[in-house]
């Protein structure tokens, strides 16, 4: 089930998978911590594909070193890179990718470069660009 941002925690507990799609805010910083991980089932696997703040790590490995959830796949990671020395790898039920998990590195740059040029043809014409950031929300 895709939550609106006032129902998912309540639900926490209902999901075999949790996935965090969502940008980096005031308000998406650290939105997972003791209490999320705790409501979550001992099978359950947290999934983050947005931005590496959302966790609170030193929770995450607690719940990861104690089976309180079944594991993390962990895309972004904060710090980026991860350190070497970082207890999340070697972390139980864990797997790490470098951030780029979802990215075909063949087709990222042509894709790239067709919503510039369609994003300045629109400026061009005064019409609306595409993906266009709202700085005051954040992303």
């Amino acid at each position: 089930a895709t939550l609106t941002p006032d129902a998912w925690r309540d639900r926490l507990g209902e999901f075999d998978w949790v996935v965090l799609a969502a940008p980096s805010t005031d308000a998406t910083k650290t939105l997972i911590g003791s209490g999320e991980l705790a409501a979550m089932k001992d099978s359950a696997w947290l999934i983050n594909i947005a931005r590496g703040d959302m966790i609170d790590d030193e929770a995450l490995l607690a719940a990861l070193r104690s089976g309180q959830i079944g594991g993390a796949f962990l895309d972004p990671t904060h710090p980026e890179p991860l350190p070497a020395d970082h207890p999340l790898w070697s972390a139980p039920n864990t797997i790490l990718t470098m951030h780029l998990s979802g990215r075909s590195q063949t087709r990222m740059f042509q894709r790239g470069a067709a919503m510039f040029l369609d994003n300045l043809q629109a400026y061009r014409a005064g019409s609306a660009m595409r993906n266009v950031a709202d700085l005051a929300a954040g992303y």
